[in-house]
């Protein structure tokens, strides 16, 4: 990023975005001149010239003279207005599956060059950066994505059939007041207020079928909708529960690395002994919990909540009898 305090805040803007510019061109071996710098809004002809002469004294780029083109000039980045930022390698990983996800799509060059914007880096280098493939979102979720946002973002409450985790093939009639969509390695979910229930819960969207607006009614989006500030407490994913509560469980093993090493919870405490390291965090998010803890296999054992630690004994039961042990 090119930062030079001598300067405004829009001139550095101005800057950074030719460099930018400039800088994928040359690693695509592409031509950029004038004419297709001045398709950039960067600005009127005399701001764009001006701005290219400054970054050419500076150092940064050079123009052929004869081809009429800019490119960037060998050892550029040593410029002392040039910072090297510390890299968010969260976000990095977001965009990299935002390219994965759409590759095979209509618009995945209009994604690449959103890509590149954000990640301040020409793609070629940032195809040295992999995520493991995920789930992909059906054809369905994502039709039915649009017409459940279309309502949402109107405040309209809607009315579907929907076939429950716990219910077989028996589809009941929901009333839902929408809040958020939420996307999880694969899985679509509406999160919103059920009207039966007086609760807040999460439907799939791929189990819910004729989703309509309810004879157009409307209501009223609470100031706290955000799913992360009521279910935020801890990170295992899209899930809600009643009422937050506190997990004690014990790890063993080789799990403990792994378990240090990570954040779970915003509140999570670690306590080691000889033989094991204890976490405790608060959370509302119970089955994903469980789920995790069995994944641990014999290296977790839970200790609170008590009601916890008794649906995973009843799971490990059902598991041995399924082992035949």
């Amino acid at each position: 990023m090119y930062y030079n305090e001598t300067l405004s805040r829009e001139q550095n803007k101005r800057i950074n975005k030719l460099i930018k510019l400039i800088q994928i061109a040359d690693e695509r071996n592409e031509t950029i001149n004038k004419r297709t710098l001045k398709s950039a809004s960067i600005g009127s002809p005399a701001t764009l010239q001006r701005a290219l002469a400054y970054i050419q004294e500076e150092g940064i780029i050079e123009y052929d003279e004869h081809k009429h083109t800019y490119k960037m000039y060998e050892g550029w980045q040593e410029n002392n207005h040039i910072k090297n930022e510390s890299v968010n390698y969260h976000a990095i990983g977001i965009l990299k599956s935002l390219l994965n996800q759409y590759q095979n799509t209509s618009f995945y060059e209009d994604i690449i060059e959103k890509v590149e914007e954000l990640s301040e880096m020409p793609i070629n280098d940032f195809s040295r950066i992999a995520v493991p493939p995920r789930l992909e979102y059906s054809e369905e979720d994502q039709k039915k994505f649009k017409t459940i946002f279309d309502l949402m973002i109107k405040n309209y409450k809607i009315q579907f059939y929907y076939k429950g985790r716990w219910h077989g093939d028996e589809r009941k009639n929901r009333i839902v007041k929408p809040y958020q969509l939420l996307l999880e390695n694969g899985t679509c979910y509406l999160y919103g207020y059920d009207e039966e229930k007086e609760a807040d819960r999460l439907f799939v969207l791929r189990r819910m079928e004729e989703i309509r607006s309810k004879n157009g009614e409307k209501f009223e989006l609470p100031a706290d909708y955000e799913f992360s500030e009521r279910y935020g407490f801890s990170k295992f994913g899209a899930y809600t529960f009643k009422e937050p509560v506190k997990y004690k469980i014990e790890f063993y093993g080789n799990t403990q690395i792994w378990i240090k090493e990570n954040k779970w919870a915003d509140d999570q405490e670690l306590k080691e002994t000889s033989d094991k390291t204890v976490l405790s965090f608060t959370s509302s998010q119970d089955d994903k919990i469980l789920e995790w803890v069995l994944s641990c296999g014999a290296d977790a054992r839970p200790v609170e909540p008590s009601d916890f630690v008794t649906r995973w004994k009843e799971k490990i039961r059902e598991m041995a009898n399924l082992a035949e042990v």
